[in-house]
């Protein structure tokens, strides 16, 4: 979100996380322009501007074809792995869009036809605080590979900044698969 408020971009926000044990339990996103906050607090559920938000109250879409995806920007994804990756998430959805940072994650919270983010490159600091926020409005957020986003798993390198974020289930197995088929596909092309 810097770059977007140091080119005066209005979807920029301010994002609070509080981990405990490594764990981010509570998230904030605010969205100072536009006056929009959501608050995700495990066990009690995400608000937003203090209503309660629910992705189980609204249809989701459930396959990649029918999915709108999006990136920070397509050049967050590094040479090889990380490219051929969002490129084949690129093919398999309806729509990829850019730019909207962790606004994405409130309008995916809210069921707000954002069904999907895929992102690389990320700090601790870009999503910790979206974490909670998208999971306890019924969403699932993980790295590419289905582990939980903890201190822990960004500190061993495990999740490597590499953040999917689902309305549900379905979309995230499928989203994971996808990713993994190109981690499979790359270090065979490595082996040859």
């Amino acid at each position: 979100g810097t770059k977007l408020f140091i080119t005066g971009k209005p979807v920029f926000g301010t994002l609070i996380a509080l981990l405990y044990k490594g764990v981010p339990i509570i998230g904030i996103i605010d969205q100072c322009v536009l006056k929009e906050r959501w608050v995700g607090v495990t066990g009690r559920g995400t608000t937003f501007n203090g209503k309660s938000i629910s992705l189980s109250d609204g249809k989701l879409n459930t396959t990649l074809k029918e999915s709108m995806v999006y990136a920070s920007s397509p050049h967050m994804f590094g040479k090889g792995y990380e490219e051929r990756s969002w490129n084949a998430v690129c093919n398999a959805v309806k729509r990829p869009m850019y730019g909207a940072d962790c606004y994405a994650y409130g309008l995916l919270a809210s069921g707000y036809n954002v069904d999907l983010v895929v992102e690389a490159d990320m700090g601790l600091y870009d999503y910790c605080a979206l974490v909670p926020v998208v999971e306890n409005a019924g969403g699932i957020m993980t790295d590419w590979n289905g582990n939980r986003l903890t201190l822990q798993n960004h500190l061993q390198g495990i999740s490597r900044g590499r953040v999917v974020a689902c309305t549900n289930p379905q979309l995230h197995r499928e989203a994971i698969t996808l990713l993994q088929q190109e981690t499979k596909s790359s270090k065979r092309k490595e082996s040859t």
